[in-house]
């Protein structure tokens, strides 16, 4: 069971960069996509006037990157359009469908993704001690009684038993 749990958790973490990323090279996509498509020379916007694509030649490396694109606008700007094509020609729900899913899965997966990783910087940074000290008072007889801030905030450390005791070690005959 233990296995399986950490199993779904790297699925789960991995769908929800996943999603993440998707956002991300669509931003991309929409704010820098006709600096790198446009000026390259081999590549430009698709024909149809129904929707926005990059047509890279055949040969062209940035062909893969135009998919890419390609697909990340599909799911995140068409959605809408496909969604709605799909009411009508049913034809079209072997687009939207997926679109769907991954909005279903992907988008609180993604906040999960988010939130733990702004929970683990923040968690880092205290443990890193990025704290603002209180300042002491500087008078000869308050020094003595002067304590940093770090001393009070850390408990004090657990006693730890020697190996020798550990578990069941020393505990009756080996007979």
């Amino acid at each position: 069971m233990r296995r399986l749990k950490d199993y779904l958790r790297i699925i789960a973490w991995q769908a929800g960069l996943g999603y993440l990323l998707l956002w991300a090279v669509t931003v991309w996509t929409l704010d820098q996509g006709a600096n790198v498509f446009g000026k390259s020379g081999v590549c430009h916007p698709d024909a149809a006037k129904v929707l926005f694509y990059w047509v890279c030649d055949a040969g062209s490396p940035l062909g893969i990157l135009a998919t890419v694109a390609n697909v990340a606008l599909t799911a995140t700007v068409w959605a809408p359009v496909y969604l709605a094509a799909a009411t009508v020609r049913p034809e079209a729900i072997a687009i939207a469908l997926p679109i769907v899913a991954i909005h279903l899965i992907g988008l609180p997966l993604g906040i999960f993704v988010l939130v733990r990783l702004f929970a683990t910087a923040f968690d880092l940074r205290h443990r890193l001690g990025w704290r603002r000290a209180t300042p002491q008072p500087a008078s000869a007889d308050t020094a003595p009684l002067a304590v940093s801030v770090t001393e009070a905030v850390t408990p004090p450390r657990p006693q730890v038993n020697p190996r020798s005791k550990f578990g069941l070690r020393g505990q009756g005959s080996d007979a």
